[in-house]
C-alpha cells in the first residue's frame, strides 16, 4: 500500500492543526485505524494471557507467541499511521514515521500467514506421526516447510527493502526541493523512480499472493488428507472455517490497490479507506480465529488434539 498518496499539507504554523486540512475520508480512515489498533491491543493482551495459562504440555507455544508479536506490530503500525495524520510534524519526520509504520504493518501482514503455516506444519506432523507406517502428508514434509519459511522470509525482506529504497529516494527528493536544488533532469529522474517503484510494487504483491495461496492450499491439502483417513482435527477444521475465509479478501485488496488507477485525490482516499476497513477486519478476524485454537490442544493422544479419533476404533489403523 502506497502511504505516500495520503500526504497532508506540511509547513503549517504551530497554531494551526493539520487535522483541519484533512479530507473527511482521511479522518474516517484515521478513526478506523485507531479502532483496529485498540481491538488488536486487547487481543494481544488476551493472547499473552492465554499463553501463560497453557496447561497442556502438547500445546505448541511457538505459533501463539509469534501471533502475539504479530498483533503487537499491527497495533504499532496502525497507531503510528493514524497519529502521523493528527500530529503536526515536518515532512522529513513524516516520512520516517510512515516508513516505521509500513515496516510494522508489513511484519503483521506477512507473519500472520506464517502463524497459519506454522500451525499447519505442526498439525501435519502430528497427523503423520499418529499413522505409523504411512507416508506423511505433503504439508509435513521437510522440503515443504523449508519452502514455506523461505517464501515468508523473502516476502518480508523484499517489502522492507522496497520500503527503505522508496523512503531514501523520497527524502532525497524533498531535500532538494527544500534547498532549491532541483533541476528538470532531477525531475525526470524522480519520475523514472516513480515508475520503477510501481513495477517493484507489483513484485511485492505477487509474493503476497503466492503466500496467500500457499496458506489456503496447505490447509485444504491437510484437511483432505485427514478426511480420507477418517480423521477430524479440530485445530485444522477451525482454521479452515474461520481463518482461511479472511485470506482471499485481504489478498484481493492488496491486488486491487496495486492496480488501482488513481484519477483524483478522492479516488485515492476512497481506495485507502477501503484498504483500512478490509485489512482491519481480516487481520483481527485471523488473530481471533487462531487464538481460539489454543484450547483445542489436549494430551489425549500423541498428536495433542482431542478431536483425533481413537486409533483402536479407526479402521485406518487396523492392520
Amino acid at each position: 500500500m502506497d502511504f505516500s498518496l495520503r500526504i497532508p499539507p506540511f509547513g503549517l504554523q504551530k497554531r494551526e492543526s493539520r487535522w483541519d486540512y484533512l479530507e473527511p475520508l482521511q479522518k474516517a480512515a484515521m478513526a478506523l485505524e485507531l479502532t483496529w489498533a485498540a481491538l488488536s491491543g486487547l487481543l494481544f493482551i488476551f493472547i499473552v494471557f492465554k499463553i501463560f495459562r497453557i496447561r497442556v504440555k502438547s500445546t505448541p507455544r511457538g505459533p501463539y507467541i509469534l501471533l502475539a508479536l504479530v498483533s503487537f506490530t499491527f497495533v504499532l503500525g496502525d497507531a503510528l499511521n493514524a497519529v502521523q495524520l493528527r500530529e503536526d510534524i515536518d515532512v522529513f519526520d513524516w516520512f520516517k514515521v510512515i516508513s516505521a509504520s509500513s515496516i510494522f504493518r508489513a511484519f503483521s501482514q506477512v507473519f500472520v500467514y506464517a502463524v497459519l503455516l506454522w500451525l499447519t506444519h505442526i498439525r501435519g506432523q502430528a497427523f503423520g506421526g499418529s499413522r505409523p507406517g504411512s507416508s506423511s502428508t505433503i504439508v509435513a514434509r521437510t522440503w515443504k516447510r523449508v519452502v514455506d519459511w523461505v517464501l515468508v522470509a523473502v516476502t518480508f525482506i523484499y517489502i522492507v527493502a522496497l520500503n527503505a529504497y522508496s523512503t531514501t529516494k523520497n527524502l532525497s527528493h524533498i531535500r532538494r526541493i527544500y534547498n532549491n536544488d532541483y533541476s528538470s533532469a532531477e525531475h525526470d529522474d524522480y519520475e523514472e523512480f516513480v515508475k520503477i517503484s510501481q513495477k517493484l510494487q507489483h513484485v511485492s504483491t505477487a509474493l503476497s499472493l503466492l503466500l496467500a495461496i500457499d496458506v489456503v492450499g496447505s490447509l485444504f491439502v491437510l484437511w483432505f488428507a485427514q478426511r480420507r483417513a477418517k480423521f477430524t482435527d479440530s485445530v485444522v477444521t477451525r482454521l479452515l472455517i474461520t481463518s482461511a475465509p479472511f485470506v482471499p479478501p485481504l489478498t484481493a485488496m492488496w491486488l486491487f490497490y496495486d492496480i488501482w488507477v488513481a484519477k483524483g485525490i478522492q479516488s485515492i482516499l476512497k481506495a485507502n479507506l477501503a484498504y483500512v476497513i478490509i485489512e482491519g477486519v481480516c487481520q483481527i478476524g485471523i488473530f481471533a480465529s487462531v487464538v481460539s485454537t489454543i484450547d483445542l490442544h489436549t494430551d489425549n493422544d500423541p498428536s495433542g488434539s482431542s478431536s483425533y479419533l481413537n486409533q483402536a476404533s479407526n479402521p485406518a489403523y487396523k492392520a
